[in-house]
């Protein structure tokens, strides 16, 4: 059975002023660096760059947060999206890179940050945060609002933002499993975020990469997420194998859990815009794919 599509987008950014990211939902996204190109067949992309000042602490933050969840859970991903004032992104982010220690001390699952550079609103920052379940969330946002550093850092940000939503999303386990090979961790959405994304952007700052969020917004019912992974699982490791140069790396594959249902997200990353450029027609090769 086919699996329709309404509103696929495809967005690529680079990681925020040296600590956080970018996402978006519309064509084409990019962050601090360069862009890229609208993807064919129903879908929009957009780039950025992760924001490495934002996201300073990050290893310390992975280590104090390794088996915050129990193996039995796939933990849950917030995709929180931050609308900052017109002329205001250069204060915002400063007070970010000021402020990226107390993040690190106050909320061990923060994956990254994005500041959206093609494909939706230029202005927006995304970050990524990973939680045990609710319960944890919730833990993680009372001793945020309780503790003086961060009261600081949201007062003098606050003024600065229009707006702020967030999205809760489970992780697509099947798909990552399809393709994790000898790996077992690299089918924990948790770990192979880390492992793909976050480790590699802290050993080369120089250049944190290209990031890509692909979403899809499909048809309403229990069965279109179940069919999409169903069809995924068995294209990716094709799509995969056909990229002989290693153009892009699989960084994680989510569903909607709260906020605007039934969507599914991929994250890539590239060394650069070229390389985002020429995965997909090495894509095509893959016959399942």
């Amino acid at each position: 059975a086919r699996v329709k599509s309404f509103g696929r987008t495809r967005h690529s950014s680079f990681p925020a002023s040296r600590g956080e990211m970018s996402v978006a939902s519309s064509s084409m996204r990019r962050a601090v660096a360069r862009g890229l190109r609208l993807s064919a067949r129903g879908g929009a992309t957009s780039c950025s760059r992760p924001e490495m000042l934002v996201t300073r602490g990050l290893s310390a933050s992975f280590s104090s947060s390794a088996g915050a969840r129990s193996a039995s859970s796939p933990g849950l991903f917030e995709f929180r999206v931050c609308s900052v004032k017109p002329g205001a992104m250069d204060a915002y982010l400063a007070a970010c890179a000021s402020h990226a220690g107390t993040r690190a001390r106050l909320e061990p699952g923060f994956l990254g940050a994005f500041r959206t550079s093609v494909g939706g609103d230029v202005n927006e920052i995304t970050r990524v945060i990973a939680h045990a379940d609710y319960d944890a969330r919730d833990a993680a946002i009372a001793a945020m609002r309780a503790d003086p550093a961060w009261t600081a850092f949201c007062d003098s940000t606050d003024p600065l933002i229009a707006h702020e939503t967030s999205e809760m999303f489970l992780p697509a386990t099947k798909c990552l499993e399809a393709v994790a090979g000898d790996s077992p961790s690299d089918a924990d959405a948790e770990a192979r975020w880390r492992n793909f994304f976050c480790s590699k952007s802290e050993k080369t700052n120089q250049n944190p990469g290209v990031f890509e969020l692909r979403a899809y917004q499909l048809e309403l019912g229990y069965n279109p997420i179940p069919k999409l992974m169903e069809h995924m699982s068995k294209g990716l490791p094709s799509k995969l194998a056909s990229d002989h140069e290693k153009n892009g790396l699989l960084i994680g594959m989510f569903y909607s859990d709260v906020g605007r249902l039934n969507r599914f997200i991929e994250v890539w990353r590239y060394d650069s815009a070229k390389n985002h450029i020429a995965a997909p027609p090495a894509a095509r090769g893959g016959a399942a794919w």
